[in-house]
């Protein structure tokens, strides 16, 4: 316990600093630290025999995607469209997840096409860097730290839905919501995460910490709404990919906490949702 709690506060100062303190580039290279570590965790549980595999799979498309735009252009040009449907075809995999998660294990078949676990991956993967880059770079030019407060601010969102959904489904907890992938999560915990995220949503929008995202009221009720509800599938997609394998953490670098994709494993669902509904409502997708 003593270990969980020493690197809870360790990482907690560190994603701190990582925000506050080091400017874009610096952040970028975070982002990328975090990306290729989740790869080379997640190559087994798509099952692919030797971790460098995907890992270099997924280090070459991120390559390729830096080349088509560069990320540090976003902090003085406006974000390609092109980046803009990369991140919004995340949607695509967590659409295409819920199935999946419904009818888990009943129809597994599908892990053992290796183009398609590729492919599934990098999207998972992929739309998540894209999209922590596009936010942080949000008005950076008028104000270095907005674009911090606004990657706090949807990372946030997940981890008030995260203690909400847990207290009140310790409380009144019933109804599981899919138990054959996770055991210990209702149907009420999921509603008292939602409500503590919305209303956590309302006090960051009043704080500005949403930037200009948080201009349209409506539109970041909406957005925030669908983040909170699909964080949750992140977390159970990331379940039953090591149950598929049959392991417990898909790593060790923290100690106490398993590893990469066990912290992120909702912000890979969060992040691109948030931008995709925002880009929808603002228009500037099509």
């Amino acid at each position: 316990m003593l270990i969980r709690i020493i690197t809870g506060i360790i990482l907690i100062a560190a994603v701190l600093a990582w925000l506050f303190v080091a400017d874009y580039p610096i952040f970028a290279l975070g982002a990328l630290f975090m990306y290729s570590v989740g790869a080379w965790e997640m190559g087994p549980l798509l099952g692919f025999k030797k971790r460098i595999t995907f890992l270099c799979i997924s280090v070459v498309a991120s390559t390729i995607v830096f080349m088509t735009a560069e990320p540090g252009h976003f902090i003085d040009q406006p974000v390609p469209s092109a980046i803009k449907w990369l991140i919004s075809s995340g949607m695509v995999v967590w659409i295409f997840s819920m199935p999946l998660l419904v009818r888990y294990p009943k129809c597994d078949c599908w892990k053992n096409n290796r183009i398609l676990t590729t492919v599934y991956g990098l999207f998972l993967l992929l739309p998540f860097l894209e999209g922590l880059l596009v936010l942080r770079a949000t008005d950076y030019l008028q104000d270095p730290k907005s674009g911090a407060f606004l990657v706090l601010a949807v990372m946030a969102l997940v981890w008030c839905a995260d203690s909400g959904a847990y207290f009140t489904g310790r409380a009144i907890g019933k109804t599981k919501l899919i138990p054959r992938v996770s055991p210990k999560k209702t149907v009420e915990g999921l509603c008292g995460g939602i409500l503590l995220a919305l209303i956590a949503m309302l006090i960051f929008v009043r704080m500005g910490w949403f930037a200009s995202y948080g201009e349209n009221l409506t539109n970041i009720i909406i957005a925030s709404f669908f983040t909170i509800l699909f964080s949750v599938e992140g977390d159970l997609v990331e379940s039953m990919l090591k149950r598929m394998v049959g392991v417990k953490d898909s790593g060790r670098i923290f100690p106490g906490h398993g590893g990469m994709l066990d912290r992120i494993d909702s912000q890979l669902a969060a992040i691109p949702v948030f931008l995709f509904f925002s880009f929808l409502l603002n228009g500037e997708l099509f």
